[in-house]
Parts: C-alpha cells; structure tokens; sequence
C-alpha cells in the first residue's frame, strides 16, 4: 500500500462539488482543504450551520466506540480536557514538558527535572524521565542522515514518546541493507509501512475547488495581525496559489503562500486569502454525521487522546492522535512536522479540519495511505491512519489567529 497526499488532480463537475460541500468548519462562501473526492453520495448537511455543540465534540465517537452512555462518555472526555489543562498550566509556571501521551485516562509528561516531575504529581499527572520529543526528534533527524539517498526507502520516521523509540516505516520493495542498519541502530522500532500520497472545501471540511481541475477539503478560518480574512490549509492544496471556488462554483479565494515544494523537502502548510465578502464560520461540519461544532480554539493534544477530522471524500472519521514531528515521503517529496493519527482519510480530504478533546481545533489534512477504502462518515470504525499539519505550527509561521466561538 502507498502513501498519498490527500489532495488528488482531477476535475470534478459543479453537480459533483455540490454533493460534495457539507464539510467541517465553517465558512461563509469558504471550503475546506481535502482530497479529490471519489463518487460518494454524501448527506445532506443542514440548510444552515446550528449552533455550536456545547458537548464535547468527540461524545458520539467514544460512545460508539466504548459502548458507554452519554454521560459517561462525557466524563470520560471531560477528564482528559482537565488534565491538559492542568499540563498547560504547569507549562505557563515553566514547567519544561518535552512530550505527554495518555496511559488510559492517567497523563504521562515527560519532564527533565526532579523540580518538574513533583509539580507534575501536585498537579495529578505523571511524570517520565524517559527520552522526550526533542531528543526523539534529533534521533530521527540522525538517521535519515544516515539513510543517505536510502531515504527514499522510508515511508515515515519520527519519534514515538510512549515507548521511547523512533518508529520507521518502510516503503514498499525496501532493500535489504536499509533493513540491516535500522536494525542495527539502537532504540529504532521498524514496521512495514505503505506508499504515501497527498490528499488535497470555507466551511471546515467542505469542498475546495481548485483551478484548474482539482480539490481539497476547507481548513480552519482566521485572521492575520492586520485583520485580514484567512484560512489556513495544506500547503499541497495551494501550492500554485490557484483561484479558490465553493461547491456552487462562487469565487471564495486564493492561494497566497504555500511551503510545499514537490520533489523537495517540504512542510505541508499553506495560506488562502479570503474574499472581502466572505466570512469564515468556527463550526466544524460533521458532514451530516452528527451536527456542527464550535471550535473553541486550538492546541496540540497529547498523544492517546481522541480525534476526529471532517473531509470532502470520507466524511466523519475518527481516531486517537498516535504521534507528532513525523517525516513522510510522499513519492519522493520528503515531508516533515507532521502528526500521525488512527484516523482514515482518502483522496480529496487534504486540508480538512481534525478536531480534538475540548472542542480544540488540531490540524488539517496532509495525506495517507494510497488505496484506503474508509468509506463515508464511519467514524472510528473506518481504521486506517493518516497525517495531518498541526494547526497550532502553521497559524505561528503565518501570524494567524483562528476564529473561534
């Protein structure tokens, strides 16, 4: 299997995109990144966006998923907020956290300091002296090197905080000597990866037509320092700044900077500038699976918390977020500073809005495994993982504030 960038040429008719723009957050007049989007009959969204969901927006997910009520599920998911929550405090009194993943609903923080690890337990969380992000991240970073022109070998490599390893994926047909020397390579966990591709609507999560001939799936509204009207998207989805058109074929933006480079190393994040007369909406579009949700701002989750993403092609599918500053081969375009997740995407869902635990806007839609058939609004029984750009990393390189409720 292949990894593909979720954002696939092909041009679609108007009736075609139409179907296609019930999506995640929203924009008025705006779409959401996401793949090209094979022939789904997606359902009908809501002739208006309805107010933002006071619950968490994950609730559906784990009931279905844990077979537990209502309520409890929401305690559930209310526990992990708090302790995020307690985690950032400790991070704004100082408290250097290098790395953090759930152990069931108790929260790891992997800390340097005998100082940091009892102001981890006064706060009820759990510390870890073990190897963190940074280090993790220079690891990985020291074998690619070392991979030489093999890197084109790999799939992925990053680190992987709840085991203390970096995690290889090998490509397809790797050869045996890079087999060898990762497996001679101290702290190095190595699997059988896939091929990787790129999956490219301004509603969050609705379609974004490309000019010319493809399309993505909107990504997350903001505004830059100026005041000036955004949406932050995978880089992929713009990459040649092309005009920027909603499902009805109505003119919603462009493409204004993108540091994708294919054939190069590159970071999948990009900007849209939007039309005066538009406006960005902070609801996520569930895609008729379960309504729309405030988005209430941003971060990065820890690793183990759940997640789900709103795309053009598949809908509403979920998962847990299983690692950050991942690199990706996507066909000989190396991608770094990605996240990985337990969530299937396909084709046409790039730029999508991933939305995690207290209602907090995640990233947007990179690309996964080529071939995938996850569906359409399956939530976490789709299986599968994908990578997404970490919306907390490109609304800093951009100067962007999301829009939020």
């Amino acid at each position: 299997m292949s990894i593909r960038l979720s954002h696939t040429p092909r041009p679609l008719g108007r009736a075609a995109l139409a179907l296609a723009a019930t999506a995640a957050l929203g924009l008025t007049a705006l779409p959401t990144t996401q793949a090209a989007p094979t022939a789904v009959e997606a359902p009908t969204a809501p002739s208006a966006p309805s107010p933002g969901a006071e619950e968490d927006v994950l609730v559906d997910f784990v009931m279905a998923r844990d077979g537990v009520s209502r309520a409890k599920a929401q305690s559930y998911l209310d526990a992990k907020h708090e302790r995020q929550a307690a985690m950032r405090a400790l991070e704004k009194r100082g408290v250097d956290v290098d790395g953090a993943y759930f152990k069931g609903e108790r929260l790891v923080v992997v800390v340097g300091s005998d100082a940091d690890a009892s102001a981890a337990r006064t706060a009820g969380l759990v510390p870890s002296r073990a190897a963190g992000q940074s280090e993790l991240d220079a690891r990985a970073a020291t074998i690619l090197r070392g991979l030489g022109s093999a890197k084109d070998e790999i799939s992925s490599i990053g680190s992987d905080v709840t085991t203390g390893t970096v995690s290889v994926r090998l490509a397809p047909g790797a050869s045996a000597a890079v087999r060898r020397q990762l497996a001679a390579t101290p702290g190095v966990t190595v699997t059988q990866g896939d091929t990787l591709s790129t999956q490219a609507d301004v509603y969050p999560g609705r379609i974004m037509d490309l000019v010319p001939g493809t399309n993505c799936s909107l990504g997350y509204p903001g505004k830059t320092a100026s005041g000036n009207n955004v949406l932050l998207t995978a880089g992929h989805c713009v990459e040649g700044l092309p005009d920027i058109y909603d499902a009805n074929g109505t003119h919603i933006g462009k493409g204004t900077s993108s540091r994708f480079r294919t054939g190069s190393s590159s970071v999948d994040m990009g900007l849209m500038d939007v039309d005066s007369e538009d406006r960005g909406v902070p609801q996520v579009d569930s895609r008729g699976h379960s309504g729309y949700y405030a988005v209430k701002g941003m971060s990065k989750n820890a690793v183990g918390t759940e997640i789900c993403k709103a795309g053009n092609t598949t809908g509403w599918t979920c998962g847990t977020i299983k690692a950050y500053n991942r690199t990706v081969n996507y066909g000989g375009t190396v991608t770094s500073g990605l996240a990985e997740a337990s969530v299937c995407t396909e084709g046409g869902d790039s730029g999508g809005a991933y939305i995690g635990v207290g209602n907090l806007a995640q990233g947007m839609t990179s690309g996964g495994p080529v071939g995938v058939d996850c569906g359409y609004n399956r939530g976490y029984s789709a299986g599968s993982y994908s990578f997404y750009q970490p919306v907390v990393d490109a609304a800093s390189y951009y100067g962007v504030t999301i829009d939020r409720m």
